[in-house]
């Protein structure tokens, strides 16, 4: 741990010891000596020591520069060899931490986030909720369970079927929404709603049938509305439930190392946008939030937000496809294990661009989630037409591409000469990695995860988790980039290894790619004097640990503004 506590017993003492014969320069709040800190300015320079004062760095460099900054009330932190990092950007992260990690209201058939839940174990988390009523919604019988976290790829064979848990619940009708984009249902729930060979697919969702023209029981991105109205939903989460959900939450974040949120959800409104303002202007809000919202909310509020480089509100998230497992994702050509299957638009280009005009006029960009080669092209069309139409700049707009997961050779450098940023998650690829391939083919998975080709081609690219997705570790994250691996080290030697990044690069990543995205490179994202004093403290040295074990890394301190934030417990011996 850093000798903080010891520092704080006797700071008289150590304050005396350090505190220079000549005037203090200019008096530091907080000084901190003896580190190794990565400051990710332009030059990726190191420091041992820096100064923090009224929540901004004062000095950056060594440590005798740093006592310089000692006076009668600086408070002296000795890092002890340990390494100092920016405060850590997810800059794609629906934050759900209150209602999945707290206080969930949906159980989740996964033992935790990043591990697939088995055939076996979800049909015993089906009988037990059957048991005990969790998950098991209102209303009359048979009543509807309701459960999340399913993804058949990892299993064998590798598809959905309702008789899986027709097995376990052959009398009550079960829906259980995918861990990404998609739903399945039992045979009961497809009774009940009447879905038979001969249902249409529902708008924007699409209905999979077996080899006999059956309905399995999987749907692609939404479900037949017969069956949804069926279900009874939960009742709204009051006022405070929804405040205490978001503040307790973010404390997760921020114990994770993380700083700024770049929260993701299309469906943010202009109440919710109320509400957190509030809780920032009563102090209970200490992470830094970039919020994205719907184009109403934005168009009520009539500009971007800046509350105190605390809170922004500058970007409307919309979708334009469905996410790759659930082949939702939208592409010019077929699925190669679903042929004739392309997914579907969310929107046409006409709409994206319309909206994206009308957004550019009152000061909004957009950030739209694009998994498949079409939808990407379709929003760089849009982003393209609204820029001309505006006379905008793009690299002063920053319009972004939510997951850019899978790009044309031909629209590659569309993204460098429009300004767009590529946000993008690397737990992704090592999720993805069971089944990508099988749906891409051995030709357009090249065009895939491409994080390292997006950055040669002079892209941003700013890097999160897709949290509650993935897990929203941030180190979980840096692993991913750095590697291509697994947290089990797989596949060895990593996938499409040509593709990771460098510890530099995966750092500026998470860090002031994600100051970039959010127009707030010049007081977020390193450690530069004149920056906002938001940094991690980490028990070893990210840049020359071994690879694999980067995932492993658990922050000392968060600090934000020079607040500390976070502190882990002093272990007892």
């Amino acid at each position: 741990m850093l000798k903080f506590e010891r520092v704080h017993a006797g700071i008289l003492m150590v304050m005396l010891a350090l505190a220079p014969a000549t005037v203090v320069a200019q008096e530091a709040d907080t000084v901190y000596v003896n580190g190794i800190v990565y400051t990710v300015d332009d030059a990726f320079s190191k420091a041992s020591a820096f100064a923090v004062k009224d929540g901004a760095f004062l000095y950056v460099g060594d440590d005798a520069g740093a006592r310089e900054h000692v006076g009668p009330t600086t408070f002296v932190v000795d890092l002890d060899g340990k390494t100092v990092i920016p405060g850590l950007h997810d800059s794609h992260i629906h934050i759900r931490f209150g209602e999945r990690e707290l206080y969930p209201r949906t159980p989740d058939i996964r033992a935790s986030l990043g591990e697939w839940a088995s055939v076996e174990r979800m049909q015993e988390v089906v009988r037990s909720s059957l048991a005990t009523g969790a998950g098991m919604r209102p209303g009359p019988e048979p009543r509807w369970l309701v459960l999340r976290g399913w993804m058949s790829d990892v299993w064998e064979p590798p598809v959905w079927r309702k008789e899986l848990i027709d097995a376990v619940a052959p009398d009550n009708p079960v829906y259980i929404i995918r861990y990404t984009h998609g739903s399945a249902a039992n045979s009961k729930a497809l009774e009940l709603a009447g879905i038979t060979r001969d249902t249409p697919d529902p708008e924007g969702g699409h209905i999979k049938k077996d080899e006999n023209g059956e309905p399995t029981g999987e749907f692609v991105e939404r479900a037949p509305l017969q069956l949804l109205e069926l279900i009874p939903p939960l009742p709204p989460m009051t006022d405070y439930e929804l405040s205490r959900n978001l503040v307790e939450g973010t404390q997760l974040a921020v114990a994770s190392g993380l700083t700024t949120l770049h929260g993701a959800s299309s469906g943010t409104s202009y109440d919710d946008v109320l509400r957190e303002l509030k809780l920032y202007e009563v102090g209970l809000l200490r992470v830094r939030i970039n919020q994205m919202v719907n184009v109403d909310a934005a168009k009520k509020m009539g500009g971007p937000l800046n509350y105190e480089n605390k809170f922004f509100v500058q970007s409307v998230k919309t979708l334009l496809d469905g996410a790759l497992g659930s082949r939702g994702a939208h592409f010019l050509e077929e699925y190669a294990d679903y042929p004739e299957f392309y997914g579907e638009p969310r929107s046409s280009e006409d709409q994206t661009t319309a909206t994206a005009i009308d957004l550019l006029k009152i000061g909004f960009n957009m950030r739209i989630h694009t998994i498949g080669d079409a939808a990407n092209r379709i929003a760089l069309n849009a982003f393209e037409a609204a820029l001309e139409q505006t006379g905008k700049n793009g690299h002063d707009v920053r319009f972004a591409l939510e997951h850019a997961q899978v790009i044309t050779p031909e629209d590659l450098p569309r993204l460098a000469e429009l300004g767009v940023i590529a946000s993008m998650q690397p737990l992704h690829a090592t999720e993805d990695m069971h089944f990508a391939e099988a749906r891409l083919g051995p030709e357009r998975i090249k065009g895939a995860y491409i994080w390292k080709t997006l950055l040669e081609n002079d892209v941003v690219v700013a890097t999160g988790t897709d949290y509650s997705v993935s897990p929203y570790n941030p180190f979980y994250t840096l692993h991913a980039a750095v590697t291509r691996q697994d947290r089990e080290n797989n596949p060895p030697g990593g996938w499409f290894p040509e593709e990771a990044l460098s510890r530099e690069e995966a750092l500026y990543a998470a860090t002031m790619a994600g100051a970039y995205t959010m127009h707030a490179e010049d007081v977020l994202g390193s450690i530069e004097v004149g920056k906002l004093a938001d940094f991690v403290v980490i028990p070893v040295d990210y840049m020359t640990i071994p690879a694999e074990d980067i995932w492993k890394i658990t922050p000392d301190m968060t600090v934000i503004g020079g607040e500390v934030v976070y502190s882990r417990p002093v272990e007892a011996d």
